[in-house]
């Protein structure tokens, strides 16, 4: 293949809608880890304080008044305090919940960047234009803040 052949207005415009599809879906899988760690972090958290909580109360009574009951309570509390295990798991469940929840957040420039990253044609370039548009609409709404209303910031 000769440089003129990749360079030729045919070739130019399939690299571009492609290459604008693939920088689209980086972007949105980029997002969507930085909010799975994140998400990750806190659900396992807050799962382990709520086993924790759960083995706590259950040590703070008695259904009949046994000293070895109460030894075996306080010993499952300390192993429930000690245990990595649940850490670990509830960690990739929450990975998972945030990544799923970014996906659904930014539905449409997912669904644009596969369409145009493995679009063919009019549908690749359709997709490219509707990046586009969404990235400049993104743009103005969000980041300069044009038509955005805060409660905090009023005029009035």
């Amino acid at each position: 293949m000769s440089i003129g052949k990749i360079f030729s207005k045919p070739n130019i415009t399939k690299y571009l809608t492609r290459g604008t599809g693939i920088v689209a879906l980086g972007l949105v899988a980029y997002d969507a880890h930085i909010i799975g760690r994140l998400q990750a972090d806190s659900y396992s958290k807050q799962k382990d304080a709520d086993a924790c909580m759960g083995t706590y109360s259950n040590t703070q009574y008695l259904s009949s008044p046994s000293t070895t009951t109460s030894d075996m309570k306080k010993v499952v509390h300390k192993w429930e305090m000690d245990c990595n295990f649940r850490h670990f798991v509830n960690s990739g469940i929450g990975y998972f919940k945030g990544v799923g929840q970014m996906l659904i957040n930014e539905i449409v420039p997912f669904t644009l960047g596969l369409g145009a990253c493995f679009g063919k044609g009019l549908w690749g370039k359709a997709s490219a234009i509707g990046l586009g548009v969404y990235a400049g609409i993104k743009f103005f709404k969000d980041i300069l803040g044009f038509g955005h209303y805060n409660d905090l910031n009023r005029k009035y």
